[in-house]
């Protein structure tokens, strides 16, 4: 289970609504932005200690974890990003929180650094 609530990702299907639209539809940030704070819950397998998800600009991330499951549960994943830089994309990094069941029981860093 998580420790920290202040490192967890919040579930945003619980207080947004879910648009489920098989048209993906990409963005871009206009050259004069200097801070970008994005957030996604995506839902994903437990496969082989390990769960790819797909994230706005990154593409996909896959990152092996160890977590007291079935192998092949749905999970859902919140994501968002963490500090900023110059260049693209104006992150440095992307926390993920995983929940199973709608609760929480893995969050960390998958993809840079926060």
């Amino acid at each position: 289970m998580c420790q920290d609530n202040n490192d967890i990702v919040p579930d945003l299907t619980k207080t947004h609504g879910v648009v489920n639209d098989s048209k993906v539809q990409a963005f871009e940030f206009h050259p004069s932005t200097q801070a970008a704070k994005i957030s996604a819950c995506v839902g994903a397998k437990y496969e082989n200690g390990r769960i790819c998800v797909n994230f706005p600009i990154i593409g996909e991330i896959c990152f092996n974890v160890s977590l007291n499951i079935p192998i092949g549960a749905s999970v859902n994943v919140c994501m968002e990003t963490c500090g900023f830089r110059f260049g693209v994309p104006p992150f440095k990094g992307i926390k993920a929180t995983v929940y199973f069941q709608n609760n929480a029981i893995w969050s960390g860093v998958i993809w840079g650094s926060c």
